[in-house]
């Protein structure tokens, strides 16, 4: 018979869901997450398997990141933050150990009959015995909160990384520009030189002459807007480094190794690779054991009080209690009304959270594709414009043309130049940014 009543007192339990573990709702799947044109990869090389020192292997680069892993502000703030929900998660397991109080007292009695010393040793417990869940589902929120603080920080450690690489190759692109362009200005000075003696000897007019010199001069302008860039990337990456601005170290545009395939795995990795998009499911977990909570809160405490005292003799008590709330002014009811909200709430925001990671890789693949594309197809135009560059300046010796036509080719060949560096460094960001939205490992 009591067999029985424990089995059917079970079934009710469980019917109620206080006791149920969180699963993944079964609309979230992460099927054809990236969408049109990208082709899933289960190669264990892809690059949301892939930590950042294999995909960024500049060791100047790699010396940076660890720098700014290491001195960030935001990250050794959040360091704390997991720290307290650590601290939570323990006192959620302690809820369950009985609870022990000791107080000795004593003191000088005076009475008519007797006087003298007297004292007592009370030790009391108490003990809340969790029939109905509620510390156990206490105790699982908090351990999901302290999943979602760890990947917090573990957002932002990627995010770092990224934020990094980024500016790395801005600054690469900007240094070979600067070669370029100052380069070019050389060659406009001699051209406004020869130009001048040309005006002399009446083969050229002021006009063009003038129209050369402003080119030359826009040309110089641009040499000291991009020494400003450069130094204005490099302060904004010693901040970073929490470091005074100075210079950076830093290799070549030329010696980067970008990744050659880019496989980006299953589209269901990124439930367990995206900190981001984790953070988002422990927030969920979080109130899926906050509904059960609030459940389980219709149901009676049973808590156990037990004492002890020597006062000249032994004295022990135990005593149970059990209490059943019946009339709250309705606060339970829209407590669990409250906690269902909030899950649903946090289903919509994960689902969203999803979205956004499945549009973010589908982006940065574009990213790279694009550019590498146009990169090819720019590399091809700068050998073009350099042959008809070559090619005016040998008709000109031959007077077979002027030398507006010699200004003409190498104002476009600067051009293209300029689109190719900006070509290159849109791959590189788009590289950055396909580590980032995978989910791209630290370690």
């Amino acid at each position: 018979m009591k067999k029985t009543i424990y089995f059917l007192l079970a079934i009710m339990l469980s019917s109620c869901g206080i006791y149920g573990k969180y699963s993944r709702p079964e609309q979230i799947s992460g099927k054809g997450l990236y969408g049109i044109g990208v082709t899933e990869n289960s190669d264990s090389a892809t690059l949301a398997s892939l930590s950042y020192k294999e995909i960024f292997t500049d060791p100047l680069l790699q010396n940076l990141i660890a720098t700014a892993l290491e001195r960030n502000s935001d990250l050794r703030s959040l360091e704390y933050t997991v720290r307290q929900a650590e601290a939570g998660y323990k006192a959620s397991k302690l809820a369950f150990v009985p609870g022990f109080t000791f107080a000795p007292k004593g003191g000088f009695n005076i009475s008519e009959t007797a006087q003298g010393w007297g004292y007592a040793i009370p030790v009391a417990m108490d003990w809340e015995i969790d029939l109905f869940g509620k510390m156990l589902n206490q105790k699982r929120k908090a351990g999901a909160a302290l999943l979602m603080t760890q990947d917090i920080r573990e957002a932002a450690q990627t995010q770092i990384v990224a934020t990094v690489a980024s500016l790395y190759f801005q600054l690469l692109m900007l240094d070979q520009q600067l070669l370029v362009t100052d380069s070019t200005a050389l060659k406009w000075q001699e051209t406004v030189r020869v130009m001048d003696l040309m005006k002399e000897a009446g083969m050229m007019n002021e006009v063009s002459v003038a129209q050369t010199q402003a080119t030359c001069y826009a040309i110089q302008a641009g040499v000291l807007e991009l020494q400003k860039a450069i130094r204005n990337v490099e302060n904004a990456l010693c901040l970073i480094l929490k470091q005074t601005p100075q210079h950076i170290e830093r290799s070549t545009m030329q010696s980067q190794v970008l990744p050659e395939q880019l496989q980006v795995g299953v589209s269901a990795q990124l439930l367990s690779n995206r900190p981001d998009v984790r953070q988002a499911e422990h927030n969920l977990e979080q109130y899926f054991y906050g509904v059960q909570h609030a459940r389980s809160i219709f149901f009676p405490s049973i808590k156990i009080d037990a004492s002890a005292a020597f006062a000249g003799a032994f004295i022990p008590s135990l005593i149970g209690s059990l209490v059943q709330p019946i009339f709250a002014h309705g606060g339970i009811k829209a407590n669990l009304d409250i906690s269902k909200a909030q899950y649903e709430q946090a289903l919509l925001q994960f689902e969203q959270k999803m979205l956004e990671a499945g549009s973010d890789v589908n982006n940065a693949l574009l990213q790279c594709q694009t550019a590498r594309q146009k990169r090819e197809q720019r590399t091809l135009q700068v050998e073009a414009l350099t042959k008809a560059m070559e090619h005016t300046l040998s008709l000109m010796n031959n007077g077979s043309t002027t030398y507006l036509e010699v200004i003409y080719a190498q104002q476009a060949l600067l051009d293209a130049q300029t689109s190719q560096l900006e070509d290159w460094l849109d791959e590189a960001q788009g590289v950055v940014k396909l580590y980032q939205s995978l989910g791209g490992g630290v370690k």
